[in-house]
């Protein structure tokens, strides 16, 4: 189900990225179970503390919770989705603004987005 890249930046970054997209998208819908951190290490082939790490940072977000023994859902998290999106968007502002000041132009900024977007 999930799919991350060796080369695309920090794992549970991308562990985080891609719940949050499942959730955005309605693929994962409100209590619904998430794989264990044991099956989601398996599947994607990495540490267990890496997946454990995605986890935690998304219960702080409030993005998913974890019920003792029974293992990691999602919260009600529309309004939280909308939060973080609006972080992100922020955060795009902000390195947008950077550029400009470093002199970077418009089409290498456009680029860039293009870059991450595409995957080229």
């Amino acid at each position: 189900m999930f799919v991350i890249k060796r080369d695309g930046g920090a794992l549970y970054e991308q562990i985080e990225s891609a719940i949050i997209k499942y959730i955005a998208g309605g693929v994962l819908k409100a209590d619904e179970q998430l794989p264990s951190v044991r099956n989601m290490a398996k599947e994607l082939n990495v540490n267990p503390n890496t997946v454990q790490r995605a986890y935690n940072d998304l219960e702080s977000k409030g993005v998913v919770y974890t019920v003792a023994g029974k293992g990691v859902f999602v919260s009600e998290s529309g309004d939280k989705i909308n939060i973080i999106a609006s972080m992100a968007k922020k955060k795009v502002k902000d390195a947008v603004s950077a550029a400009m000041n470093a002199g970077v132009s418009k089409e290498e900024v456009i680029a860039e987005i293009e870059k991450v977007y595409f995957g080229s």
